[in-house]
């Protein structure tokens, strides 16, 4: 599972000194599937808004990483095409492999032609995603001189292995924000304070809406989607 990242994306949503103000952390567009990954016929190149660091004027400041390029191109031997794009939730899209590109290395290259995947097609057939099973999800905030939000998702069932992200969605089916899972029955579609940043589009459901839950894998396979849940909770204010 992806727990060390968990924690440290955590770390970083957290105050980095017990004096002065924080400063906010830097997003990055991260590649998630790693060399060689078999990428099945339902998945794609998952692509994620995922914090680097501090914040750093100069590399366009907060909330700036940008998962959907549409210069960046799939090349397979001589054919380099564009890629279909799917925008799974805000800061997370899968570049979906054309089928016609299936008996080959694939690899994503950048705007400069930098590759920065390179995956292969896999023929097998996958079992369904199984859907989130929600035991309780609750909206939960602290108020003090760094405030923090978060919606903390308790699972009957543990995420399967090769998940990376749980994502929230509003009544309509709508992705509002998403969380890179960890071990444990307790996940967090959404966290969030003052020092964190997060990816454009990204917004938080409010106690007593009604949502779902879905799974998206390390090659951008989604899960069903959950029973629709009453968010617990209330604002603290």
């Amino acid at each position: 599972m992806h727990r060390f990242v968990l924690v440290a994306a955590v770390l970083a949503l957290a105050p980095a000194k017990a004096e002065g103000d924080c400063m906010p952390s830097q997003l990055m567009t991260q590649v998630i599937p790693k060399a060689d990954t078999a990428i099945p016929s339902d998945g794609g190149i998952l692509v994620a808004a995922t914090v680097s660091g501090s914040y750093d004027p100069a590399n366009g400041g907060k909330g700036s990483a940008e998962v959907v390029q549409p210069k960046w191109r799939l090349r397979s031997g001589k054919t380099a095409v564009a890629p279909k794009i799917d925008v799974l939730a805000p800061g997370l899209a899968v570049y979906r492999i054309r089928a016609e590109s299936q008996t080959a290395p694939i690899t994503l290259e950048d705007d400069s032609g930098k590759v920065v995947a390179s995956v292969t097609a896999s023929k097998s057939k996958l079992a369904a995603y199984p859907a989130p099973k929600i035991k309780k999800l609750e909206y939960i905030a602290t108020l003090s001189r760094r405030s923090s939000q978060r919606i903390e998702a308790t699972l009957e069932v543990e995420p399967a292995k090769m998940t990376y992200a749980i994502v929230i969605a509003d009544a309509k089916g709508k992705p509002t924000s998403w969380g890179m899972t960890g071990t444990g029955l307790t996940q967090f579609p959404y966290m969030h304070s003052d020092c964190g940043s997060l990816p454009n589009g990204t917004s938080i459901p409010k106690p007593g809406d009604i949502v779902t839950l879905f799974y998206v894998d390390s090659t951008g396979r989604r899960s069903g989607a959950s029973k629709p849940m009453k968010l617990g909770g209330k604002l603290p204010y």
